[in-house]
């Protein structure tokens, strides 16, 4: 294989990743971007990697296809959430490898998507698409049991209430249509599903043709903190001969079934229930986690895409190959309990003490703005753990929730950033 193109939409963050994946195989990449404006929270990237650069600006698809079609690109896979509708009316126009547009809408609203797994006889969440106060409280009334709201195209965690009563749901609902999400998504209808009770599991894979693979799972560590149940701070890849893991794997992949996602990469959010897996949510393209993986395992979703879609009888030969983990590994995350401008940190120097710890990426440095920690662009920093005995990695996780909290910000001026609930009756 050499010179040859594949279009990305909205390469950027991890999927900005595949220019080097690509051209480890002779590839070119070219990025269409789905709007005019950068996608929320992310990064502009180095333009120089893509061959070319393409920009939706809404409305049909013609002049985007003809300029495509002159690159004759082998293959059309979404970098992010943003790009997975575009990637699969452009990889159907073109006629390349595609997931089709027929279930385009489940990939990315998340009560259509559960809709369609429950149809396909995938055990799935109780849940309600409302925009009406009344009917979402009768609803929490009958579900006698937390709930969950959230946008429709939810991301990141932005925009995800928790609610123990009727009250609680209709004031996030509220919340939401009042003030959008903190990214600045308006929102005017919302999905509200059954609080879900177990441990929650990332499950990553790529699929070639309708044939699926795992190429990693992950454990998360979660909180409660700053109102926010279930926040995640910590994800542990795990040994792929975990016993749980095949469970949650024939699972996910009936969800990859039922969504009709039969090429390029998935992320699966997955809780292990009294009753078994249950899909959180699913999205059709790459995680934010192969930063990562490449080094812990050799390869990971981007390097196995490159093979569903350009080398597929690789990808059919090594499919049923199971992961290997060289040592231990985590992703960790700090958890900001108040608001203001950051002084300093208290105690990184012993964060980097911890045995295990490998590097430290500060998101807010002294003198930035910092916000209570509620979802995941708000993390002040972020670690990565690594060690040959798992133990040794799951103390200094331990430790490391020790050090953090209230003792590790020190504030000049202290703010209330956390947007409130607004009353839901009164």
């Amino acid at each position: 294989m050499s010179d040859f193109h594949v279009v990305v939409v909205d390469a950027f963050g991890t999927a900005y990743g595949y220019t080097d994946a690509f051209a480890a195989a002779g590839g070119k990449v070219i990025q269409v971007r789905s709007t005019p404006d950068l996608p929320p929270g992310v990064s502009p990237v180095d333009t120089a990697r893509f061959s070319h650069t393409f920009t939706h600006h809404g409305g049909v698809l013609d002049e985007l296809v003809t300029q495509l079609a002159g690159l004759a690109p082998r293959a059309v896979l979404p970098g992010r959430e943003t790009g997975v509708e575009l990637a699969d009316a452009l990889s159907e126009r073109l006629g390349v490898a595609s997931n089709g547009t027929q279930l385009s809408s489940a990939r990315r609203d998340k009560y259509i998507q559960m809709e369609r797994v429950k149809e396909q006889g995938v055990p799935g969440s109780r849940q309600i698409r409302t925009d009406d106060e009344e009917e979402l409280r009768a609803w929490h009334e009958i579900l006698d049991r937390p709930a969950v709201i959230k946008p429709l195209r939810s991301m990141n965690g932005d925009g995800v209430w928790f609610c123990d009563s009727p009250d609680e749901s209709v004031a996030a609902l509220r919340t939401l249509q009042r003030d959008g999400t903190q990214k600045g998504m308006a929102i005017t209808h919302v999905v509200a599903q059954e609080y879900l009770v177990g441990p929650e599991y990332i499950v990553n894979t790529v699929s070639c043709a309708g044939e699926h693979h795992l190429t990693d799972a992950w454990a998360t560590e979660r909180i409660t903190a700053n109102g926010i149940r279930d926040l995640v701070v910590a994800q542990i890849l795990m040994r792929s001969d975990e016993p749980v893991l095949d469970e949650l794997t024939d699972y996910g992949f009936r969800v990859l079934d039922a969504l009709g996602i039969r090429y390029g990469a998935a992320h699966l959010e997955i809780k292990l229930t009294p009753e078994g897996p249950r899909l959180i949510e699913v999205g059709a393209r790459p995680s934010g986690l192969p930063y990562f993986v490449a080094d812990v395992l050799g390869e990971g979703q981007l390097e196995w895409s490159v093979d569903a879609y350009v080398n597929p009888e690789r990808f059919r030969a090594r499919r049923s190959e199971k992961y290997r983990r060289r040592h231990a590994f985590a992703w960790a995350a700090l958890v900001s309990p108040v608001s203001g401008r950051l002084a300093r940190y208290r105690n990184l120097e012993q964060v980097r003490s911890l045995e295990s710890f490998r590097d430290l990426t500060t998101l807010v440095e002294p003198g930035g703005t910092l916000v209570e920690t509620t979802y995941d662009y708000s993390y002040p920093a972020t670690l990565t753990l690594a060690h040959p005995v798992e133990a040794v990695l799951h103390r200094d996780l331990n430790t490391l929730r020790y050090l953090d909290g209230l003792g590790m910000y020190e504030i000049d001026e202290p703010a209330h950033t956390r947007v409130p609930l607004e009353p839901a009756v009164g």
